[in-house]
């Protein structure tokens, strides 16, 4: 007789399962809780092991709770919609079992030279479709051309210049409206998230496109990076596919210029391998999804995800407004007490895993390759509270490791690095604008970030957040280690090892940090901070005294080998005081001909710490003033300054910032808030003892930072 299910778990316990000969006897449905598919089965079978389905579908449309459905090898290209819940769906003896969202693309003729067509009849609408050879994405036709199988780190090219809704570069040079129709990704203003746009013309050296404002500081500007993509004139080198929608055919320059006859060429056809949108308890184990994600709703409790490999689980590159959550990417965990673990997620466009189910638990994964389009996307990213993320290695996301503005998270022991890579000002864990009520990021190792703008941060509580326990971090190789911006209460910061390359703890200086402290931390670099916190307990030494810092723990997901932090190491660290004063008092002036740090002035008007360890928050009029002694005299001043808007200067005044011009600098942009460059002008009339005003004139919203200064 069949097997029943406790017969069959005894059997895999002991010996590994085989074909066997089984009678035919009546009816199995009535007495077994296992169903067998296969790819040389067939769907009137009865679903035995000797006789098994052809499609998984058909097991999961007999399948009832409690029932399993094992799979044997092969590829199966559909998507798997459960008719009942309660049911397993795992690979029949650990098998190598695919389930595909993709199709194959057959028919091949030669259109001209080495690009090919052929008839494409699935059309999921432009910025969905994908194209693989041999298992591998292809470029949809871009400019410029990227490396194949990249998408973390394409080529772009860079806004020379913008005025209105017309980008200048000198390298569009082709006709005019060549472009017109093509679709814009990119990084506009601050590129704290990418967008796409249409160009509405073009002409040589310029487009002039149609897109979305975003809001404040969003706006494209000289420095932004750009991509053109959507059009058949774009198709000019192998990797590249283009699908023409008035005639439904694929047009595809094959890698090595191969005739795509010869090659393996599928096209996505179906968004997803399971379906769990009315079901709850369903499991899914050990089998592979390409091209595809799984779905659920907020009914679909219970579903435990283990084991899987999913291989470009979501594919949307339009982004018409980067901040908006899309619903339909990544592994989808929305319903409550679900489970994904022991999975690799790997090549998204958006997120790798989108949570918004209460209870559930995201454990022991790898997820990289993800938010390729630089959308307000993670690798792990939480829509609701009471979620532990923990044990995971995460890696290569255009912005954020794991993104989590929600009460009662608790993101622990992952190993996150290589984000930000899209975009700016990104965190490795990122949560802004809530009340945490007692989250936890803990026990994290975190490091390679590092971005344009205003800086990549490991452990990032932006815009009033409260309520986080920050504890036995370790960072490295980070523009900052810990970031904390506007008015934050009651975030608990203590026993951190914060390695950095600019700040070990950064702020913009910005409301109040009354009831926060930070306790028990290791700092290789200078700290900024914001009044009203509790500092104490922390060392800047190079060698940490016992029982401080985060100590020796092991993160990450098991078998994955991680790099090693750095040793403790701390170079020319001064532990910063929370606000910098109004006024610092000389008593023997340096020497102009050495190198000033911009800090070390003598008074300032309307500027700021700029995070980096020099002063920012410059705007029109801001001045810095320094009585430095010029001995017998000096003709040229040198500074290190940073800027993301052309037209800025920086006139140099003697005695007052009113009083005689010395010269000026035209400030050169750098694109980056924290990317500083060696900036000269030549003076007139220093020698001796003197106080001169650093005065910076302009119209944008920020004129520079400045990180030293020096007269030669």
């Amino acid at each position: 007789m069949p097997q029943r299910k406790a017969d069959r778990n005894n059997l895999r316990v002991s010996t590994p399962r085989r074909r066997a000969a089984i009678e035919n006897l009546e009816p199995r449905e009535l007495l077994s809780s296992t169903w067998f598919v296969s790819p040389a089965g067939n769907n009137k079978n009865p679903g035995t092991l000797a006789a098994p389905f052809q499609t998984i579908q058909q097991a999961a449309t007999v399948a009832q709770s409690g029932d399993d459905v094992e799979i044997e090898t092969g590829t199966y290209h559909e998507t798997v919609t459960p008719a009942h819940s309660g049911v397993t769906f795992e690979a029949y003896n650990n098998e190598n079992v695919t389930i595909s969202g993709a199709d194959p693309i057959t028919g091949w003729t030669q259109y001209s030279g080495e690009i090919y067509s052929a008839p494409m009849s699935t059309d999921l609408g432009e910025g969905n479709n994908q194209v693989f050879v041999n298992d591998l994405a292809m470029n949809e036709a871009e400019f410029p051309n990227s490396a194949i199988g990249d998408a973390s780190t394409p080529t772009t090219a860079t806004m020379q210049s913008v005025k209105g809704n017309t980008i200048y570069d000198s390298a569009l040079n082709q006709p005019a409206n060549y472009w017109k129709g093509a679709i814009i990704h990119m990084d506009p203003g601050q590129a704290w998230v990418d967008e796409t746009g249409t160009v509405t013309s073009s002409a040589p050296g310029s487009i002039t496109i149609s897109y979305t404002n975003m809001g404040a500081y969003t706006a494209p500007t000289a420095g932004n990076q750009f991509q053109l993509f959507g059009t058949f004139k774009a198709l000019d080198t192998a990797g590249e596919w283009y699908r023409d929608p008035t005639s439904g055919r694929l047009y595809l320059w094959a890698p090595g210029n191969a005739n795509p006859a010869s090659l393996d060429v599928e096209a996505k056809d179906r968004p997803f391998a399971f379906n769990l949108n009315n079901v709850s308890g369903t499991t899914i184990n050990n089998i592979g999804i390409f091209s595809a994600t799984i779905t659920t709703t907020a009914s679909s409790k219970n579903t435990v995800i283990n084991g899987i490999t999913a291989n470009y689980v979501s594919h949307q590159m339009l982004v018409p407004n980067g901040w908006f959550i899309n619903p339909t990417e990544g592994i989808l965990l929305k319903g409550a007490d679900s489970v994904l673990e022991n999975s690799t997620i790997a090549n998204s466009t958006s997120d790798g895993v989108e949570v918004s189910g209460s209870g559930s638990l995201v454990t022991n994964n790898v997820i990289h390759d993800v938010d390729t389009v630089g959308a307000n996307d993670a690798g792990v990213r939480l829509l609701v509270g009471n979620v532990t993320v923990s044990h995971n290695t995460i890696y290569n996301s255009g912005r954020d490791g794991v993104l989590a503005e929600v009460a009662h998270a608790t993101v622990t022991y992952n190993t996150i690095h290589d984000v930000g890579l899209q975009t700016t000002e990104a965190g490795g864990i990122y949560t802004a604008s809530v009340n945490g009520e007692g989250s936890t990021m803990a026990y994290n190792q975190i490091y390679n970030i590092h971005t344009a703008g205003y800086g990549g941060t490991a452990l990032f509580a932006d815009n009033s957040t409260s309520g986080w326990s920050i504890h036995n971090n370790i960072t490295w190789n980070v523009d900052y280690g810990l970031k904390l911006n506007y008015t934050s209460t009651a975030d608990n910061i203590y026993d951190n090892t914060l390695g950095a390359t600019s700040l070990s703890i950064n702020t913009n200086q910005l409301g109040s940090w009354k009831g926060v402290t930070i306790d028990g931390n290791v700092f290789t670099r200078p700290i900024v901070t914001t009044a009203g916190a509790s500092i104490y307990n922390n060392t800047f030494s190079s060698t940490a005294p016992a029982g401080m810092g985060a100590g020796d723990f092991s993160s990450g997901a098991s078998g994955v080998v991680a790099a090693a932090p750095p040793p403790v190491t701390v170079t020319t660290v001064t532990p910063a005081t929370t606000t910098q004063p109004a006024t610092k008092a000389t008593v023997t002036p340096p020497a102009a001909t050495s190198k000033i740090m911009a800090v070390n002035y003598t008074s300032t008007s309307n500027t700021k710490a700029d995070g980096s360890g020099g002063v920012g928050y410059i705007y029109n009029n801001s001045s810095v003033a320094y009585t430095l002694d010029f001995g017998a005299g000096v003709t040229k001043i040198s500074a290190g300054l940073a800027a993301m808007y052309a037209g800025g200067t920086m006139e140099i005044h003697l005695g007052s910032a009113t009083g005689t011009l010395l010269g000026k600098i035209n400030i050169a942009t750098t694109g980056a808030w924290n990317k500083y460059t060696s900036q000269t002008a030549s003076i007139t009339g220093l020698k001796g003892v003197q106080t001169v005003y650093l005065v910076f004139k302009g119209s944008a919203a920020g004129i520079a930072n400045i990180d030293w200064l020096q007269f030669s």
